[in-house]
């Protein structure tokens, strides 16, 4: 279940906002039909005929969550889920990314995904939203917030 204070947190970040990045983690829990609290909230705000959020993401996002499904649950499935994402996210071109990502890479101990995932935010100018990860500390989290000026926020389940 989620903390209450970080679904009031989602909820509010949700309502003022038009554009979002959500980490891999995120999308596995909604696309592989994990029973979590998040998804709800997924659904009221993002994947619904009726919102306004646009949700974006990259080509490493897609490539984790397809060799994910693949092991878990076959090649079709996979790929259902690939044609699944592309009516939900607009996948932003590397090439736009890489730079400020390596630029995070460089100074912090973090998957090279999460450092794209916080560049398209910055790019954006948008919130992106992360499941916990051992190696997304807290206090790591507030140094990029900072020093990039980054929208980060970790929803413990």
């Amino acid at each position: 279940m989620l903390v209450r204070n970080d679904l009031n947190k989602m909820k509010r970040v949700l309502n003022e906002t038009q554009n979002i990045v959500l980490d891999t983690s995120i999308l596995l829990c909604y696309f592989m039909d994990e029973v979590q609290d998040i998804n709800s909230i997924l659904e009221e705000y993002i994947f619904n005929l009726n919102s306004k959020i646009t949700v974006y993401g990259h080509n490493l996002i897609k490539t984790e969550l397809f060799y994910i499904a693949c092991r878990q649950k076959g090649i079709r499935e996979a790929e259902n889920l690939i044609k699944k994402l592309g009516n939900i996210m607009n996948t932003i071109s590397d090439a736009w990314l890489f730079k400020k990502a390596a630029s995070i890479k460089c100074k912090y101990s973090i998957a090279i995904t999460d450092c794209f995932s916080i560049s398209l935010a910055i790019l954006q100018d948008c919130p992106v939203f992360f499941l916990p990860e051992k190696e997304l500390r807290e206090d790591m989290m507030e140094k990029i917030r900072k020093e990039y000026n980054a929208n980060i926020y970790r929803i413990e389940i």
